[in-house]
């Protein structure tokens, strides 16, 4: 920059500097320009962001002013990049996942750092020019900082604008939400309005709540709702209370009863596997024979969904599976729940039937805590590859059965569950991507077999998977366990790793705006000669546990918030943590607005106003519950 312009722009800032209101006006704007950026990227669905997000730029602004000039340009510098980089992480992850963050989603940051690159370059082009704008604004405001506070505001002065801007913040929500819902009629409008104060007052969806009141609010709310009240003693009095909510939810309920496919599997050996990615497009005759015959062989349940709860896709629907429960939707992190009993579990009531549990991954005990999470959802051991054997060997699934120690393991004597997880079909789908070139240098045929980079990847690594199952049976048969052995199947999430999201819609035989289908995925369960049948019934993942159960001929006093699939008095739906839902072969996709909208229905009837309306209690009622079950320790009492 020649001396000329940069004397300009000292100038420029020193004129501004030079008023006191200038000075608080300059660093308000900075703050602001980050709620606006959010709100650019973001699009809530209401403007009261902008007024809490006024709100707290003049607040941070009057906080900074009461420095003295060097420590103010720190303070600010510090704050305003990390204001930055969380609206611009929240973006993202939206941009990704469809819902935002809560603050203890950052606990599972190490866990996804190895994707970071494959994420980064999946975002718009606007995420990247409105976040390049935004932090080079910043460099410029630290840059001339010194112009602006040459003056500094008076102490006294930062002082009550400061306490004016928190009693503002305190008195916002009761004057946003003052309207009185019972004494006005009923109407789409006091809907929408009650349904921004349930958003805000619950926060049991991060975005939705951001709709109401920004990514300041909400980050402050998410510090005292989910980090500082739980450590109250009025919140330990509340879980009694919540306690006596899910009793009344599972009283509602009618009590399950034995069926025509109770204890179909009784006394076999159970094995279960976690398919990491493995879309239900990425099944069929010619790329995964041997998953395609055991699908269509076995009971395969069409209409399989899998909610993506919690701060993590894989940990939730991992813990879903094994415990018959999902994360909260406060994205609580799992290891804050290693201590609650665990009776109600998949491994804890097999082995109460005499059962012995082993779980196996290649990943380090670390990754996600399994390590002391599957002890204490009833495994005897999670069994990891990664320190027996090389790098290059840890792509293969089929390990299990190289390694003498894994193999015995896996073989014990008695009756045997197993749990499997797989990542060979996992993201990213590029050629440079190791896993990739991995999957390619087994099956070279399918490099440039399709007509995108994205999809020969993906049918490489979905090929090795089906090349575990074949080994899997062939190994089974070898120790005279095939015959003995039911298979359980399922899929933690669809290839949200894909970047092109058109053809991901088209794989899926989908439109645009039926984005929430995607979350059907691959669920079947073999065993040799048993039953084939396609269940056709809506199942989500809470339901896999009680299901198998009854399959198994197991019998258990306790409520599981999902329930058995083959019972006649179950409809069957899957409940999505915003608010949408699937049941009866119509899928709603409920706004933050609690506004309705039928985006597939394949019933053949059209649901009233009534129906919809039922559905949405049936869903808010669920979520609820799905929260407070973990929070209160529940299956303890």
């Amino acid at each position: 920059m020649s001396p000329e312009r940069k004397k300009k722009i000292q100038q420029f800032f020193a004129s501004i500097g030079a008023s006191r209101i200038g000075q608080f006006a300059c660093i308000s704007a900075a703050y602001m320009l980050i709620e606006l950026l959010s709100l650019c990227l973001l699009q809530p669905s209401t403007v009261l962001p902008l007024i809490f997000g006024l709100l707290w730029s003049a607040l941070q602004a009057s906080f900074v002013l009461l420095f003295p000039r060097k420590t103010s340009r720190i303070v600010f510098g510090v704050t305003f990049y990390v204001h930055l980089l969380w609206s611009m992480t929240q973006a993202g992850y939206y941009h990704v996942f469809g819902k935002m963050m809560w603050l203890s989603t950052l606990l599972y940051a190490g866990e996804g750092a190895g994707f970071i690159g494959d994420v980064l370059i999946s975002f718009p082009i606007h995420w990247w020019l409105l976040g390049i704008i935004a932090g080079t604004i910043g460099v410029f405001l630290v840059r001339y900082y010194p112009a602006i506070v040459r003056r500094p505001l008076p102490r006294l002065s930062a002082l009550i604008c400061s306490a004016v801007c928190i009693l503002g913040l305190f008195l916002t929500p009761a004057v946003v939400f003052a309207e009185n819902h019972e004494e006005i009629p009923s109407t789409t409008q006091s809907e929408i309005d009650e349904a921004y104060e349930e958003a805000y007052d619950t926060m049991l969806n991060a975005k939705a709540a951001y709709d109401v009141c920004g990514v300041y609010q909400l980050t402050f709310r998410d510090l005292l709702v989910n980090g500082i009240y739980p450590l109250t003693e009025e919140y330990t009095k509340e879980l009694a209370e919540h306690r006596q909510k899910i009793d009344q939810y599972f009283e509602k309920r009618q009590s399950h009863k034995e069926n025509e496919m109770t204890g179909i599997f009784k006394g076999k050996n159970v094995v279960f596997v976690l398919m990491e990615s493995m879309d239900d497009w990425l099944i069929d005759e010619t790329h995964t024979p041997t998953i395609w015959n055991m699908m269509h062989q076995g009971i395969q349940f069409t209409q399989f969904y899998t909610p993506g709860y919690g701060g993590a896709r894989t940990l939730n629907s991992e813990f879903c599976m094994n415990t018959g429960l999902y994360l909260p939707t406060s994205g609580s992190y799992v290891f804050n729940f290693l201590e609650n009993n665990f009776d109600q579990t998949i491994a804890n009531q097999l082995t109460n039937a005499g059962y012995t549990a082993e779980v196996f991954h290649y990943n380090d005990p670390d990754f996600y805590s399994r390590g002391e999470l599957e002890p204490a959802i009833g495994y005897r051991n999670y069994n990891d590859f990664y320190s027996l054997a090389n790098k290059k060997a840890l792509y293969n699934e089929e390990l299990l059965f190289e390694l003498p120690d894994m193999e015995k393991l896996f073989f014990r004597s008695g009756q045997t569950f197993n749990t499997v997880i797989t990542r060979s079909a996992h993201m990213s789908y590029l050629y440079s991507e190791d896993l990739s070139e991995y999957a390619l240098s087994v099956h070279p045929e399918y490099k440039g077999m399709f007509s995108s980079e994205e999809e020969d990847c993906a049918r490489a690594k979905a090929r090795l998977v089906d090349d575990f199952f074949q080994r899997l049976l062939q190994e089974m048969s070898e120790h005279g366990m095939l015959e003995n052995t039911v298979i359980v199947a399922m899929t933690d999430h669809y290839t949200y790793g894909y970047q092109n999201d058109a053809d991901l819609l088209k794989h899926s035989g989908l439109q645009e705006g039926q984005q929430l289908l995607l979350e059907k995925t691959p669920c079947f369960i073999w065993s040799h000669n048993g039953p084939q049948m396609e269940v056709t019934k809506t199942m989500n993942t809470a339901d896999l546990v009680p299901t198998v159960l009854n399959l198994m001929g197991i019998s258990t006093d306790l409520n599981y918030l999902g329930q058995d699939i083959f019972d006649p008095a179950y409809i069957g739906y899957a409940i999505f943590p915003d608010g949408s839902w699937i049941c009866e072969g119509v899928a709603c996709v409920t706004d933050n607005d609690r506004q309705y909208k039928i985006i597939q229905n394949t019933s053949g009837k059209t649901p009233t106003e009534k129906n919809i309306q039922q559905m949405n209690e049936i869903t808010d009622e669920f979520i609820l519950i799905s929260n407070l079950i973990l929070l209160c320790d529940y299956y303890a009492k």
